[in-house]
Protein backbone atom coordinates (compact mmCIF):
# COMPACT_ATOMS: atom_id res chain seq x y z
CA UNK A 1 0.00 0.00 0.00
CA UNK A 2 1.31 3.32 -0.99
CA UNK A 3 2.74 5.60 2.00
CA UNK A 4 1.96 9.46 2.48
CA UNK A 5 3.32 11.90 0.76
CA UNK A 6 4.72 14.45 3.45
CA UNK A 7 6.30 17.82 2.53
CA UNK A 8 7.95 19.76 5.54
CA UNK A 9 7.98 23.90 5.19
CA UNK A 10 9.70 26.06 7.56
CA UNK A 11 7.84 29.09 8.73
CA UNK A 12 10.34 30.05 11.54
CA UNK A 13 13.01 28.13 13.24
CA UNK A 14 10.32 27.11 15.65
CA UNK A 15 7.15 26.96 13.78
CA UNK A 16 6.76 24.23 10.42
CA UNK A 17 3.92 23.52 8.12
CA UNK A 18 3.40 19.53 7.14
CA UNK A 19 1.21 18.77 4.23
CA UNK A 20 0.33 15.48 3.89
CA UNK A 21 -1.47 13.52 1.09
CA UNK A 22 -2.76 10.15 1.69
CA UNK A 23 -3.17 8.35 -2.04
CA UNK A 24 -6.82 7.11 -2.67
CA UNK A 25 -5.83 3.42 -2.25
CA UNK A 26 -4.79 3.67 1.06
CA UNK A 27 -8.22 5.34 1.83
CA UNK A 28 -10.22 2.97 -0.05
CA UNK A 29 -8.24 -0.38 2.03
CA UNK A 30 -9.15 1.86 4.77
CA UNK A 31 -13.15 2.35 4.12
CA UNK A 32 -13.18 -1.30 2.50
CA UNK A 33 -11.53 -2.81 5.99
CA UNK A 34 -13.71 -0.10 8.49
CA UNK A 35 -17.19 -0.88 6.70
CA UNK A 36 -16.18 -4.44 6.96
CA UNK A 37 -15.35 -4.76 10.43
CA UNK A 38 -19.06 -2.97 10.95
CA UNK A 39 -20.91 -5.17 8.88
CA UNK A 40 -19.46 -8.55 10.82
CA UNK A 41 -20.67 -6.81 14.09
CA UNK A 42 -23.84 -5.05 12.93
CA UNK A 43 -26.99 -6.48 13.72
CA UNK A 44 -29.76 -5.02 10.52
CA UNK A 45 -33.12 -6.10 10.42
CA UNK A 46 -33.70 -8.46 7.59
CA UNK A 47 -30.20 -9.80 7.45
CA UNK A 48 -28.40 -12.55 8.85
CA UNK A 49 -25.38 -11.03 11.44
CA UNK A 50 -22.63 -10.28 8.74
CA UNK A 51 -24.72 -10.69 5.48
CA UNK A 52 -26.02 -7.29 5.15
CA UNK A 53 -24.70 -5.55 1.67
CA UNK A 54 -22.34 -3.31 2.33
CA UNK A 55 -24.48 -0.66 0.20
CA UNK A 56 -27.03 -1.40 3.34
CA UNK A 57 -24.55 -0.97 5.45
CA UNK A 58 -23.05 2.43 4.03
CA UNK A 59 -26.63 3.81 4.26
CA UNK A 60 -27.05 3.14 7.71
CA UNK A 61 -23.33 3.44 9.13
CA UNK A 62 -21.60 5.56 5.96
CA UNK A 63 -21.31 8.99 7.72
CA UNK A 64 -19.89 7.43 11.38
CA UNK A 65 -17.56 5.20 9.31
CA UNK A 66 -16.07 7.98 6.85
CA UNK A 67 -15.66 10.46 10.04
CA UNK A 68 -14.13 7.63 11.92
CA UNK A 69 -11.77 6.43 9.05
CA UNK A 70 -10.64 10.30 8.21
CA UNK A 71 -9.14 10.82 12.11
CA UNK A 72 -7.71 7.52 12.08
CA UNK A 73 -5.69 8.34 9.01
CA UNK A 74 -5.17 11.78 9.76
CA UNK A 75 -3.76 11.10 13.25
CA UNK A 76 -1.54 7.89 12.00
CA UNK A 77 -0.01 10.17 9.27
CA UNK A 78 0.68 12.64 11.48
CA UNK A 79 2.37 10.99 13.82
CA UNK A 80 4.71 9.35 11.14
CA UNK A 81 5.03 12.23 9.63
CA UNK A 82 6.75 13.81 12.72
CA UNK A 83 8.57 10.78 13.90
CA UNK A 84 10.20 11.18 10.69
CA UNK A 85 11.00 14.58 9.94
CA UNK A 86 12.27 14.34 13.91
CA UNK A 87 10.08 17.27 15.10
CA UNK A 88 9.67 17.91 18.49
CA UNK A 89 6.37 19.09 18.41
CA UNK A 90 5.38 20.87 21.72
CA UNK A 91 1.54 22.23 21.86
CA UNK A 92 -1.17 21.25 19.81
CA UNK A 93 -1.72 20.79 15.94
CA UNK A 94 -3.61 23.18 13.91
CA UNK A 95 -4.68 20.64 11.44
CA UNK A 96 -6.83 21.59 8.70
CA UNK A 97 -8.35 18.56 6.41
CA UNK A 98 -10.59 17.84 3.39
CA UNK A 99 -13.53 16.33 3.57
CA UNK A 100 -12.87 12.30 2.87
CA UNK A 101 -14.52 11.16 -0.19
CA UNK A 102 -14.59 7.35 -1.49
CA UNK A 103 -12.46 8.18 -5.09
CA UNK A 104 -10.18 10.78 -3.39
CA UNK A 105 -6.96 10.40 -1.15
CA UNK A 106 -6.98 12.88 1.71
CA UNK A 107 -5.22 16.00 1.94
CA UNK A 108 -4.18 17.97 5.00
CA UNK A 109 -1.93 20.54 6.47
CA UNK A 110 -1.15 20.72 10.02
CA UNK A 111 1.07 23.38 11.39
CA UNK A 112 3.18 22.68 14.41
CA UNK A 113 5.28 24.54 17.14
CA UNK A 114 8.16 23.02 18.21
CA UNK A 115 11.20 23.16 20.32
CA UNK A 116 13.93 25.44 19.54
CA UNK A 117 17.19 24.09 19.08
CA UNK A 118 19.18 26.14 21.15
CA UNK A 119 22.90 26.34 20.84
CA UNK A 120 24.47 26.26 24.45
CA UNK A 121 28.07 27.54 25.07
CA UNK A 122 29.75 27.62 28.87
CA UNK A 123 27.80 27.48 32.00
CA UNK A 124 30.43 29.16 34.33
CA UNK A 125 31.22 33.11 34.54
CA UNK A 126 27.57 34.18 36.59
CA UNK A 127 27.95 36.51 39.16
CA UNK A 128 24.94 37.57 41.36
CA UNK A 129 24.23 39.28 44.54
CA UNK A 130 23.26 37.19 47.39
CA UNK A 131 20.32 39.30 50.07
CA UNK A 132 21.13 39.54 53.58
CA UNK A 133 19.31 36.88 55.58
CA UNK A 134 20.20 38.67 58.85
CA UNK A 135 17.04 38.71 61.66
CA UNK A 136 16.90 42.01 63.57
CA UNK A 137 15.48 42.61 66.95
CA UNK A 138 12.78 44.81 65.00
CA UNK A 139 11.78 42.21 63.30
CA UNK A 140 11.29 40.34 66.14
CA UNK A 141 9.32 42.78 67.29
CA UNK A 142 7.27 43.61 64.34
CA UNK A 143 5.86 39.43 64.56
CA UNK A 144 5.34 39.63 68.18
CA UNK A 145 2.83 43.14 67.71
CA UNK A 146 1.00 41.38 65.22
CA UNK A 147 0.43 38.65 66.96
CA UNK A 148 -0.79 40.75 69.42
CA UNK A 149 -2.96 42.34 67.02
CA UNK A 150 -4.37 39.35 66.12
CA UNK A 151 -5.70 38.77 69.83
CA UNK A 152 -6.43 41.76 70.93
CA UNK A 153 -10.39 42.74 72.00
CA UNK A 154 -12.70 45.14 70.54
CA UNK A 155 -14.12 47.18 73.20
CA UNK A 156 -17.27 50.13 71.78
CA UNK A 157 -16.55 53.18 71.88
CA UNK A 158 -19.52 55.58 73.39
CA UNK A 159 -17.50 59.22 74.45
CA UNK A 160 -17.00 60.63 70.70
CA UNK A 161 -18.31 59.91 67.50
CA UNK A 162 -15.52 60.71 65.22
CA UNK A 163 -13.34 58.30 63.63
CA UNK A 164 -9.26 58.61 64.95
CA UNK A 165 -6.30 57.08 63.89
CA UNK A 166 -6.33 53.66 65.51
CA UNK A 167 -9.95 53.02 65.62
CA UNK A 168 -11.52 50.16 64.35
CA UNK A 169 -14.51 50.92 62.32
CA UNK A 170 -17.55 49.33 60.80
CA UNK A 171 -18.85 49.95 57.54
CA UNK A 172 -21.08 49.06 54.56
CA UNK A 173 -19.06 48.83 51.52
CA UNK A 174 -19.77 49.69 48.44
CA UNK A 175 -17.19 49.40 45.40
CA UNK A 176 -17.71 50.38 41.71
CA UNK A 177 -14.55 50.05 39.14
CA UNK A 178 -15.27 52.08 35.85
CA UNK A 179 -18.76 50.70 34.45
CA UNK A 180 -19.10 47.74 36.12
CA UNK A 181 -22.06 46.51 38.34
CA UNK A 182 -21.18 47.67 41.92
CA UNK A 183 -20.09 45.53 44.69
CA UNK A 184 -21.71 45.64 48.20
CA UNK A 185 -19.77 44.19 51.40
CA UNK A 186 -21.55 45.18 55.04
CA UNK A 187 -19.88 44.72 57.58
CA UNK A 188 -16.49 45.49 57.13
CA UNK A 189 -13.94 45.99 59.85
CA UNK A 190 -11.15 48.64 58.61
CA UNK A 191 -8.53 50.06 60.91
CA UNK A 192 -8.13 53.56 60.30
CA UNK A 193 -4.88 55.24 59.46
CA UNK A 194 -2.86 52.45 58.90
CA UNK A 195 -2.95 52.15 55.32
CA UNK A 196 -3.39 48.53 55.87
CA UNK A 197 -6.56 48.74 53.28
CA UNK A 198 -5.76 48.29 49.51
CA UNK A 199 -4.88 52.01 48.16
CA UNK A 200 -5.29 53.26 52.25
CA UNK A 201 -8.98 54.02 52.07
CA UNK A 202 -9.40 53.93 55.61
CA UNK A 203 -7.03 56.79 56.05
CA UNK A 204 -9.95 59.16 54.71
CA UNK A 205 -12.36 57.89 57.17
CA UNK A 206 -10.31 59.77 59.86
CA UNK A 207 -12.21 62.72 60.96
CA UNK A 208 -15.19 61.20 59.32
CA UNK A 209 -18.42 60.43 61.79
CA UNK A 210 -20.38 57.28 62.72
CA UNK A 211 -23.70 57.50 60.90
CA UNK A 212 -21.61 59.11 57.89
CA UNK A 213 -22.30 58.22 54.53
CA UNK A 214 -18.91 59.21 52.39
CA UNK A 215 -18.38 58.97 48.98
CA UNK A 216 -14.21 58.43 48.38
CA UNK A 217 -12.49 57.87 45.56
CA UNK A 218 -9.10 55.42 45.52
CA UNK A 219 -6.60 55.34 42.88
CA UNK A 220 -4.47 52.25 42.18
CA UNK A 221 -0.57 52.53 41.83
CA UNK A 222 0.47 51.59 38.45
CA UNK A 223 2.71 48.72 39.68
CA UNK A 224 -0.61 47.35 42.47
CA UNK A 225 0.07 43.88 42.80
CA UNK A 226 -3.65 42.79 40.54
CA UNK A 227 -3.50 44.07 37.39
CA UNK A 228 -6.69 44.21 36.71
CA UNK A 229 -6.75 47.09 39.54
CA UNK A 230 -3.23 48.61 38.48
CA UNK A 231 -3.59 52.23 37.57
CA UNK A 232 -7.45 52.15 37.81
CA UNK A 233 -9.62 54.64 39.90
CA UNK A 234 -12.51 52.59 42.21
CA UNK A 235 -15.32 54.68 43.55
CA UNK A 236 -16.48 53.70 47.11
CA UNK A 237 -19.90 54.65 49.01
CA UNK A 238 -18.59 54.15 52.90
CA UNK A 239 -21.47 54.22 55.27
CA UNK A 240 -19.62 54.83 58.91
CA UNK A 241 -21.61 52.33 61.44
CA UNK A 242 -19.81 52.20 64.43
CA UNK A 243 -16.07 52.62 65.84
CA UNK A 244 -14.25 50.50 68.83
CA UNK A 245 -10.86 51.02 70.20
CA UNK A 246 -8.58 47.39 69.99
CA UNK A 247 -6.83 46.36 73.55
CA UNK A 248 -4.07 44.24 73.15
CA UNK A 249 -2.92 42.17 75.42
CA UNK A 250 0.55 42.49 77.80
CA UNK A 251 3.57 40.65 75.98
CA UNK A 252 4.68 38.56 78.98
CA UNK A 253 5.20 34.97 79.99
CA UNK A 254 1.33 34.16 80.20
CA UNK A 255 0.99 35.59 76.84
CA UNK A 256 3.81 33.46 75.39
CA UNK A 257 1.68 30.48 77.24
CA UNK A 258 -1.93 31.27 75.95
CA UNK A 259 -0.71 32.74 72.61
CA UNK A 260 2.28 31.44 71.31
CA UNK A 261 3.05 28.10 72.37
CA UNK A 262 5.64 28.53 74.88
CA UNK A 263 6.53 28.58 78.11
CA UNK A 264 7.82 32.17 78.66
CA UNK A 265 8.44 34.99 76.73
CA UNK A 266 11.88 34.21 75.94
CA UNK A 267 11.26 30.52 74.07
CA UNK A 268 8.85 32.56 71.73
CA UNK A 269 11.01 34.93 70.74
CA UNK A 270 13.83 32.25 70.25
CA UNK A 271 10.75 30.58 68.38
CA UNK A 272 9.70 34.12 66.26
CA UNK A 273 13.79 34.33 65.84
CA UNK A 274 14.00 30.76 63.89
CA UNK A 275 10.71 31.23 61.85
CA UNK A 276 12.32 34.96 60.39
CA UNK A 277 15.72 32.86 59.95
CA UNK A 278 14.25 29.73 58.24
CA UNK A 279 11.98 32.39 55.76
CA UNK A 280 14.71 35.01 55.03
CA UNK A 281 17.61 32.24 53.95
CA UNK A 282 14.47 30.83 51.62
CA UNK A 283 13.99 34.28 50.35
CA UNK A 284 17.37 34.86 49.55
CA UNK A 285 17.79 31.42 48.06
CA UNK A 286 15.12 32.31 45.79
CA UNK A 287 16.14 35.57 44.99
CA UNK A 288 19.84 34.18 44.26
CA UNK A 289 18.00 31.64 42.49
CA UNK A 290 15.98 33.83 40.40
CA UNK A 291 18.72 36.26 39.81
CA UNK A 292 21.49 32.99 38.40
CA UNK A 293 18.27 32.38 35.91
CA UNK A 294 17.73 36.09 34.88
CA UNK A 295 21.52 36.38 34.26
CA UNK A 296 21.41 32.92 32.02
CA UNK A 297 18.54 33.79 29.92
CA UNK A 298 20.04 36.99 29.17
CA UNK A 299 22.83 34.76 27.57
CA UNK A 300 20.82 33.32 24.83
CA UNK A 301 18.71 34.30 22.44
CA UNK A 302 16.31 31.95 20.27
CA UNK A 303 13.06 31.89 19.28
CA UNK A 304 10.20 31.12 21.75
CA UNK A 305 7.19 28.68 20.30
CA UNK A 306 4.08 31.29 20.29
CA UNK A 307 1.28 28.16 21.22
CA UNK A 308 3.63 27.98 24.49
CA UNK A 309 3.58 31.95 25.44
CA UNK A 310 -0.50 31.98 24.71
CA UNK A 311 -0.74 29.04 27.19
CA UNK A 312 1.38 30.48 30.08
CA UNK A 313 -0.22 34.24 29.68
CA UNK A 314 -3.42 31.88 29.95
CA UNK A 315 -2.93 30.33 32.90
CA UNK A 316 -1.19 33.33 34.38
CA UNK A 317 -4.72 34.76 33.87
CA UNK A 318 -6.88 32.41 35.25
CA UNK A 319 -4.76 32.99 38.38
CA UNK A 320 -5.76 36.50 38.52
CA UNK A 321 -9.27 37.99 40.11
CA UNK A 322 -10.32 39.50 37.49
CA UNK A 323 -13.14 42.12 37.79
CA UNK A 324 -15.39 44.28 35.27
CA UNK A 325 -17.56 44.45 33.26
CA UNK A 326 -19.52 41.79 31.22
CA UNK A 327 -19.69 40.95 27.46
CA UNK A 328 -17.16 43.17 25.19
CA UNK A 329 -16.39 45.62 27.24
CA UNK A 330 -15.02 42.50 29.64
CA UNK A 331 -13.73 40.11 26.67
CA UNK A 332 -11.76 43.53 25.60
CA UNK A 333 -10.40 44.36 29.20
CA UNK A 334 -9.26 40.52 29.66
CA UNK A 335 -7.36 40.77 25.99
CA UNK A 336 -5.61 43.83 27.13
CA UNK A 337 -4.62 42.26 30.21
CA UNK A 338 -3.48 39.27 28.69
CA UNK A 339 -1.39 41.70 26.31
CA UNK A 340 0.33 42.48 29.67
CA UNK A 341 1.11 39.21 30.67
CA UNK A 342 2.67 37.99 27.64
CA UNK A 343 5.79 39.60 28.15
CA UNK A 344 6.32 37.94 31.66
CA UNK A 345 4.61 34.61 30.66
CA UNK A 346 7.60 34.51 27.25
CA UNK A 347 10.34 34.76 29.91
CA UNK A 348 9.23 32.11 31.93
CA UNK A 349 8.94 29.90 29.00
CA UNK A 350 11.87 30.57 27.85
CA UNK A 351 13.68 29.94 31.14
CA UNK A 352 12.16 26.76 31.17
CA UNK A 353 13.01 26.13 27.40
CA UNK A 354 16.62 26.34 28.47
CA UNK A 355 17.06 24.26 31.57
CA UNK A 356 15.66 21.73 29.35
CA UNK A 357 18.54 22.05 26.63
CA UNK A 358 20.73 22.35 30.12
CA UNK A 359 19.46 18.81 31.44
CA UNK A 360 19.63 17.57 27.81
CA UNK A 361 23.18 18.36 27.23
CA UNK A 362 24.37 17.14 30.83
CA UNK A 363 22.96 14.07 30.55
CA UNK A 364 20.36 15.01 34.17
CA UNK A 365 17.43 12.62 34.73
CA UNK A 366 14.67 12.22 37.00
CA UNK A 367 13.78 8.27 37.24
CA UNK A 368 10.42 6.73 38.66
CA UNK A 369 11.15 6.18 41.94
CA UNK A 370 12.31 10.31 42.26
CA UNK A 371 8.79 11.42 41.02
CA UNK A 372 6.85 8.90 43.31
CA UNK A 373 8.85 9.96 46.41
CA UNK A 374 8.09 13.98 45.66
CA UNK A 375 4.54 13.11 45.62
CA UNK A 376 4.75 11.19 48.54
CA UNK A 377 6.73 14.59 50.18
CA UNK A 378 3.63 16.39 48.91
CA UNK A 379 1.07 13.98 50.10
CA UNK A 380 2.94 14.16 53.62
CA UNK A 381 3.07 18.10 53.70
CA UNK A 382 -0.71 18.21 52.94
CA UNK A 383 -2.11 15.36 55.27
CA UNK A 384 -5.29 17.00 55.38
CA UNK A 385 -5.90 16.40 51.82
CA UNK A 386 -3.99 13.36 51.02
CA UNK A 387 -6.00 12.10 49.28
CA UNK A 388 -7.09 14.64 46.22
CA UNK A 389 -3.31 15.28 46.38
CA UNK A 390 -2.67 11.39 45.47
CA UNK A 391 -5.33 11.19 43.02
CA UNK A 392 -4.17 14.26 41.19
CA UNK A 393 -0.56 13.05 40.46
CA UNK A 394 -1.81 9.21 39.74
CA UNK A 395 -2.84 11.06 36.19
CA UNK A 396 0.21 10.77 33.76
CA UNK A 397 0.24 14.19 32.38
CA UNK A 398 0.36 15.58 36.13
CA UNK A 399 3.36 12.91 36.75
CA UNK A 400 4.97 14.36 33.79
CA UNK A 401 4.62 17.95 34.80
CA UNK A 402 6.19 17.36 38.14
CA UNK A 403 8.93 15.44 36.78
CA UNK A 404 9.54 18.04 34.13
CA UNK A 405 9.90 20.71 36.95
CA UNK A 406 12.51 18.38 39.41
CA UNK A 407 14.20 18.36 35.95
CA UNK A 408 14.65 22.36 35.30
CA UNK A 409 15.29 22.28 39.50
CA UNK A 410 18.10 20.09 39.01
CA UNK A 411 19.44 22.04 35.70
CA UNK A 412 19.16 25.41 37.30
CA UNK A 413 21.11 23.83 40.37
CA UNK A 414 24.08 22.51 38.06
CA UNK A 415 24.09 26.36 36.59
CA UNK A 416 24.49 27.31 40.61
CA UNK A 417 27.36 25.14 41.55
CA UNK A 418 29.24 27.03 39.32
CA UNK A 419 28.01 30.17 40.18
CA UNK A 420 30.01 33.24 41.95
CA UNK A 421 27.08 34.51 44.50
CA UNK A 422 28.20 37.86 46.66
CA UNK A 423 26.50 38.58 49.82
CA UNK A 424 25.08 42.03 50.11
CA UNK A 425 24.96 43.42 53.85
CA UNK A 426 21.27 44.20 55.38
CA UNK A 427 21.61 47.85 54.06
CA UNK A 428 22.48 46.85 50.24
CA UNK A 429 19.89 44.05 50.73
CA UNK A 430 17.13 46.65 51.41
CA UNK A 431 18.53 49.55 48.89
CA UNK A 432 18.60 46.33 46.36
CA UNK A 433 15.35 45.21 46.77
CA UNK A 434 14.32 48.86 46.15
Amino acid sequence: MPEPRVTLEDLSPVRKRLQVEIPPEAVSAELDRAFGEVGRHARLRGFRPGKAPRSVVEKMFGEQVRREVLGRLVEESFHRAVSEHRLDVVGTPDIDADTLEMAKGIRYSAVVDVRPVIALGELEGIQVARPSDAVTEEDVARVLDRLRESVGQLRPIEDRHLVEAGDVVTVDLTSRLDDAEPMRRDDVLLEAGTGTFPAALERQLVGQAVGAHVPLVVTYPADYANPGLAGKTVHFEVDVKAIRAKELPPLDDDFARDHGRSESLAELRAKVRADLEREAKERADAAVREAVLGELVGRYAFDVPRSLVERRAEAMLQGLDVRGAEGPDRERALAELRAQLEPRAENQVRAELLLDAIATREGITVSDAEVSAEVNALVARERHVSDRVRAFYERPETRAALRARLLRDRALSRVLASARIMPLSASESVAHEK
